[in-house]
């Protein structure tokens, strides 16, 4: 096995895809003098430099460890198909981009898992990073699992030495104060000890762990990627957790309770992240940015300066609601923004259930206002599958987008399959049979001819909800997705059946009582009105 960043030299890159990923040397990049840091921690996305280079949380885990004088954080990510093969091929190790060292170099290794899918490359990235995926020796870097997807980790937990859930910024550092080298055992004996850690063989249970926003662990001049990213812009978080509480999500436990930054402090990190950084464009970020107390006063504080900067203000998914036209309206005078709304559903008895409500005719109020003020395009998610749902729910969102029509804005429907995920009020919700949500999508597709219509792949999501709420039977299949094979749902299924495992079956599972994989993970916090958030 050789080290491939030192055998890699920047030549040899370039008959590689998009090669400038792999080089470093990016601009705001940190590089720490290796010899003169004590504890070193590299920092892995199993997803590619172009996913995940400009992640808000990878960003945050890189900031606040090189503030620590003592600690070095660099980073790594998944390569695309042709260096990976080459990699695999050569038994070269993935490197760092700030060092160009092997994963064995460093101490501490941090595999970013920000969703379910990123399971499905564990044993490939393991390949890469040249570390066991189990039974690692002494000598081996403690290897930790941190990400919303670690809060059901029991299919994953053998492959791990420690798993942290919930806020990095101040559990992450203070695991690190605790780090002596050749003495990994007592450094996961002491790590148990700290909120949010789970370490297999010393933990029982584990209860996340939760911050407060300070402004001082804020990236305010992050590092600016070699290539276009999906997120090409500076993403500004408002506010972490939701103030609502919708059955089915999943973020909502994860991230609360819920946490706002002033209004001035998210305006100075605008000020400030813009005049280092040089980016084009920004993103207002948190699961509900519309009900940010102060949007307000921060787009009218903000929009002079981005003016004369030329730079562009976006925000995600809105509410269906006046206080979303407003802030929109107000980006107009910078730029058209994306409008995108995520109602789930217009069956009033289901937006009952799933408690998120929107009166379809005040939505089409609202989408004839866009209309008026120029705009011609419109993203709507729904979902299809969520419990109790029938033939007639699925008319009355029919119904409801045949009304939205009439606003002549070009309409995209985005319909996502309902998977029940841990720790929400449907955690023990059955997973429906998929030719249910073919029949529901084909009623769908059937009433709206000529109207963009996006879906998953079904076999997709079966093997989603296996992951979301799998327990550790699983890790057989996870562990035996590797050597550089393509995934593929056909490979998959020949992995679950090798470990006995019905991929159908197992998903649709009946889990109305009994033991949850997950229950030995707590994201139940308080909430300051002494009532639980859960």
């Amino acid at each position: 096995m050789k080290d491939g960043g030192r055998w890699m030299k920047f030549d040899r890159l370039l008959k590689f895809r998009r090669p400038a990923q792999y080089m470093g040397g990016e601009f705001l990049s940190v590089k720490k003098v290796w010899s003169k840091t004590v504890k070193k921690f590299l920092l892995v996305s199993p997803f590619t430099y172009e996913m995940s280079a400009s992640s808000l949380g990878g960003r945050i885990i890189y900031h606040i460890i090189n503030s620590k004088n003592d600690c070095l954080c660099e980073r790594t990510f998944m390569p695309e198909e042709d260096f990976k093969a080459h990699l695999l091929k050569n038994d070269l190790a993935l490197f760092s981009l700030e060092s160009r060292r092997a994963a064995f170099d460093f101490d501490v290794v941090g595999i970013m898992l920000s969703s379910r899918n990123s399971f499905l490359e564990l044993n490939d990235l393991f390949k890469l990073l040249k570390i066991p995926m189990k039974n690692r020796g002494k000598n081996c870097p403690a290897v930790i699992a941190g990400g919303p997807s670690v809060s059901n980790f029991a299919p994953i937990e053998n492959f791990f030495d420690a798993f942290l859930v919930g806020d990095a910024e101040e559990s992450l550092p203070r695991a690190l104060d605790f780090y002596e080298k050749g003495r990994k055992e007592i450094f996961l004996e002491k790590i148990a000890k700290i909120d949010g850690f789970f370490v297999p063989g010393v933990s029982e249970s584990v209860t996340k762990a939760v911050c407060r926003l300070d402004s001082a662990d804020y990236p305010r001049a992050p590092a600016i990627p070699n290539i276009r990213t999906l997120m090409n812009r500076l993403d500004i978080e408002v506010m972490r957790g939701c103030p609502n509480n919708c059955a089915f999500c999943e973020a909502k436990r994860f991230y609360s309770p819920l946490r706002i930054r002033p209004a001035d402090e998210v305006k100075e990190i605008i000020f400030s992240s813009l005049k280092k950084t040089g980016y084009d464009g920004i993103s207002l970020s948190s699961l509900s940015v519309s009900q940010y107390p102060h949007l307000t006063d921060v787009i009218d504080g903000i929009i002079p300066f981005l003016r004369r900067k030329g730079t562009s203000l976006h925000v995600p998914s809105l509410r269906p609601d006046r206080r979303s036209v407003e802030c929109v309206m107000k980006i107009l005078e910078l730029n058209q923004p994306n409008l995108t709304f995520a109602p789930e559903s217009f069956s009033p008895r289901l937006q009952e259930a799933i408690n998120k409500k929107t009166s379809f005719e005040e939505f089409y109020g609202i989408l004839t206002d866009f209309k008026k003020a120029g705009f011609r395009d419109v993203k709507i998610y729904l979902m299809l599958g969520l419990p109790g749902e029938t033939d007639e729910d699925v008319k009355e969102t029919l119904k409801a987008v045949k009304l939205f029509r009439k606003s002549q804005l070009k309409i995209t429907l985005a319909v996502s399959f309902f998977v029940p995920a841990p720790h929400t009020l449907f955690e023990r919700a059955k997973f429906v049979d998929p030719e249910v949500f073919t029949e529901r999508l084909n009623m769908l597709r059937s009433e709206i001819k000529g109207m963009p219509l996006r879906t998953p792949d079904m076999e997709g999501v079966v093997i989603e909800s296996v992951i979301a709420r799998g327990g550790g039977e699983i890790s057989p299949v996870l562990e035996g997705l590797a050597g550089g094979q393509e995934f593929s749902p056909d490979l998959w299924n020949k992995k679950a059946a090798a470990a006995g495992i019905n991929t159908l079956e197992y998903a649709m599972r009946d889990l109305t009582s009994g033991h949850l994989p997950w229950s030995k993970i707590k994201l139940q916090t308080v909430e300051k009105n002494g009532t639980d958030s859960t």
